[in-house]
């Protein structure tokens, strides 16, 4: 009997809703969800990474006797490395919302096909400026570090030195998490737009 009841609440509460409205619900929650837990696993592990810089600051020092720097925390470009990760905050942040727009979408009151949009389109503006962000500091740590292996290889010694750091590769796959995370935002923000403006079934 308690759940006769339940699934009758629902029908009721979804009586007034097409079955339109109700797909593009649908697709708020599943994709909103998704995304969300997506970027919230990318953007721990990419901050984890760079946050080593700064917690373990001795273990990263280093200048080889021929006098090039292969701290990681002098890397350039890592300055658009946490704004990518501030921007992806902001990407997750509304990636939740478009959670909370799925059940203001079932309501009475819901929003406008145009307010609807309107969101899904500052998402898509989110994503793509998280991804332009992580982009030039992800080429600007590559090119920096592409100049470092070239320098210094060997000392005047005939020491074979590394110049590149274990941790310097961790930052650049930290760098290209953030920009994926950032494109399962953008395909999400496309997808429900795709959905939200799809002409309305008549069958």
């Amino acid at each position: 009997m308690p759940r006769e009841l339940k699934n009758a609440s629902k029908e009721e509460d979804n009586s007034d809703v097409s079955p339109n409205v109700l797909r593009v619900v649908l697709a708020f929650r599943r994709w909103g969800w998704a995304a969300f837990w997506t970027q919230v696993v990318l953007c721990v592990v990419s901050s984890v990474v760079l946050l080593q810089l700064f917690l373990f600051p001795k273990g990263t020092q280093g200048v080889l006797p021929t006098g090039v720097d292969t701290n990681p925390a002098t890397l350039p470009g890592l300055s658009f490395a946490w704004a990518g990760v501030a921007i992806l905050g902001a990407s997750i942040f509304w990636n939740f919302r478009y959670t909370q727009m799925a059940k203001k979408l079932r309501s009475p009151d819901r929003p406008t096909k145009s307010q609807t949009v309107f969101q899904i389109k500052i998402g898509l503006i989110i994503n793509l400026l998280g991804m332009l962000v992580t982009l030039i500091g992800a080429a600007s740590i590559v090119g920096a570090l592409t100049l470092r292996s070239q320098q210094g290889v060997v000392s005047v010694t005939g020491n074979f030195n590394l110049t590149i750091q274990p941790l310097d590769l961790q930052i650049i796959q930290a760098s290209f998490n953030i920009i994926f995370a950032h494109f399962v935002g953008l395909v999400t923000s496309l997808w429900l737009l795709n959905r939200a403006t799809d002409k309305p079934n008549r069958e």
